[in-house]
C-alpha cells in the first residue's frame, strides 16, 4: 500500500476468531486486568486483528511485531523497522483500523445506544456551534457522538488521547471538515455506529469491509490467557 492514500479497515467483532498466541506479554497483561469477560474477549479480538492485519502489510509473522507507546499514550510499530503508521478504534461490535505510510492518522467510532445525551456533557465537549447543531438535529445522540469522533480522530492524529480543549476545536458543518492541517472525513457504517478518520490534508482514502468466517463460540477465555501469559513469563524469567 506504500502510497500517498491511506487505508480504512473495518470489521465486525463478532466475525474475529481469537488467537492469543499472537500476542505479546504485554498485551496478555493488559487482557488479564479486565474484570469484564465481555471486555476481556473484546479485547483479544481486536488485537488478534489489528495484527493480522499490519502483518499483511509488513509481510512478517504477526506475533513478530512490537508495539510502543508515544508520549501521550499513542501507540507505533517499533519492530520490524517501517515507515507504515497506524491508528486503532472499536466500539460495539464495531472495529476500525487506519493505516498509512509516513503519515499521522487517526480514527474513532461509536455505537450508538440510545442514551440521552446530557446537556452538560454537550457544554462540556462541543463548540457553541456544534452544540445547536446537535440540539436541532432528528438524531441528538448520533449528532453528538459524530462530532465526537471528529475531534477524537483528529486528536489521535495529533498524538493527543483526548483533546485538553476539546469544546474550542469547531468541527460543525458537512464533512469532510480541514482543522490544523488534517482532513476528518467522516465514514458511514451503517445506522448502529458512527466513525470518522482524520488524515493528512488531501489524502485519499480507501475504505475497506473486511469479511471473515464467524468465530467458533468459546468458553471464557481466562483460563487459556492465564497459562499462555504463565508460560511466556516463564520462559522469560518474568
Amino acid at each position: 500500500m506504500f502510497s500517498s492514500s491511506v487505508d480504512v479497515l473495518v470489521a465486525d467483532l463478532s466475525a474475529i476468531e481469537v488467537d492469543e498466541d499472537l500476542l505479546s506479554v504485554p498485551e496478555l497483561g493488559r487482557a488479564l486486568s479486565f474484570g469484564s469477560p465481555v471486555l476481556l474477549s473484546e479485547y483479544l479480538a481486536v488485537h488478534t486483528w489489528l495484527r493480522r492485519r499490519l502483518a499483511e502489510y509488513l509481510h512478517v509473522p504477526a506475533a513478530d511485531i512490537r508495539f510502543a507507546k508515544g508520549e501521550y499514550g499513542k501507540p507505533a510499530i517499533v519492530s520490524p523497522a517501517t515507515d507504515l503508521t497506524f491508528n486503532l478504534a472499536y466500539s460495539g461490535s464495531t472495529v476500525a483500523l487506519v493505516v498509512g505510510f509516513r503519515k499521522d492518522v487517526g480514527v474513532d467510532v461509536a455505537a450508538i445506544t440510545g442514551d440521552v445525551v446530557e446537556p452538560a456533557v454537550l457544554s462540556r465537549s462541543l463548540s457553541a456551534r456544534e452544540k445547536m447543531s446537535v440540539l436541532v438535529a432528528d438524531d441528538v445522540e448520533r449528532a453528538y457522538l459524530q462530532q465526537w469522533v471528529r475531534k477524537e480522530s483528529l486528536a489521535k492524529a495529533q498524538g493527543f488521547g483526548v483533546d485538553p480543549d476539546m469544546e474550542a476545536t469547531d468541527l460543525s458543518g458537512t464533512s469532510p471538515l480541514v482543522a490544523s492541517g488534517y482532513e476528518i472525513t467522516d465514514i458511514n457504517l451503517g445506522d448502529g455506529v458512527v466513525a470518522a478518520v482524520a488524515t493528512p490534508q488531501g489524502t485519499p482514502i480507501n475504505l475497506s469491509i473486511v469479511v471473515s468466517e464467524p468465530a467458533p463460540v468459546t468458553d471464557l477465555r481466562y483460563p487459556a490467557i492465564e497459562d499462555r501469559f504463565s508460560r511466556v513469563m516463564a520462559a522469560v524469567g518474568g
